[in-house]
């Protein structure tokens, strides 16, 4: 019964797509010079929080924006192709709408954390 159960559990799992971006989609996205540069202006702003805020942001931030990459940017950037737009445009919106969401995140957090305390 294990062995089914582990074979069933294995079978869903391949069948399962993937929606994360691979290397290699990253790799077409950045050949793309808007989008480059919208990648570009997101890891300065990312950047220059992290040299800004306290290690309680920043833990906080650098986890979201983990989540981010591996999947939020998937789907943000999905919701985008809903709307009409073509597969780099919408990646390069969804780039372009998280760095200028990161600071004001970034903001509050530290509130949050502040009323924690």
């Amino acid at each position: 019964m294990k062995r089914l159960l582990a074979a069933i559990t294995l079978v869903f799992l391949l069948a399962v797509p993937s929606f994360a971006t691979s290397n290699e989609e990253y790799g077409e996205l950045m050949s793309n010079e808007e989008f480059a540069r919208a990648d570009r202006r997101l890891n300065r702003v990312y950047t220059d929080l992290k040299r800004s805020v306290s290690k309680a942001v920043w833990r906080v931030l650098s986890d979201e924006q983990k989540n981010w990459v591996d999947w939020g940017r998937d789907d943000d950037a999905e919701a985008y192709m809903d709307e009409g737009y073509s597969r780099t445009r919408a990646y390069t919106k969804a780039t372009n709408d998280r760095a200028d969401y990161l600071p004001d995140r970034a903001k509050e957090i530290a509130r949050e954390l502040r009323r924690k305390q």
